[in-house]
């Protein structure tokens, strides 16, 4: 398991860099057994399959959370399809193609998260 962990945090760390680091540290800081779960089975497994490529992983998680209105990771999620290769026009075509399941008022905090993010990481 070990071996997942650290492999989880070093695929998590290679894609969202020092924003990754920064949402993750207090996880790290205060539930360190949540962390290792999220590191060993999310980035050190599943994220690390083949069996779709990493730009549609990226819009399938960003796709969930927005359906259910948790928009705390979403940040970090932008910034790893970002660094896999989905443009932010995409990611407003992926925003826009939600609004009639989803409705507005998500994709609007969903945008403004978006916004933010790529503020953050200029």
């Amino acid at each position: 398991m070990k071996e997942n962990v650290n492999s989880g945090l070093n695929h998590f760390t290679n894609l969202s860099g020092d924003y990754g680091a920064k949402a993750l540290a207090p996880i790290k800081e205060h539930f360190p057994d949540l962390a290792e779960f999220i590191m060993g089975n999310a980035y050190g497994d599943i994220f690390q399959r083949n069996t779709i490529e990493a730009d549609w992983k990226e819009i399938a998680v960003i796709s969930a959370l927005i359906a259910m209105g948790q928009f705390d990771q979403l940040g970090v999620h932008y910034v790893m399809a970002l660094r896999v290769g989905v443009t932010v026009e995409q990611l407003k075509g992926i925003l826009l193609h939600l609004v009639p399941a989803i409705g507005a008022p998500r994709i609007i905090t969903a945008f403004n998260i978006l916004l933010e993010t790529i503020e953050e990481i200029k």
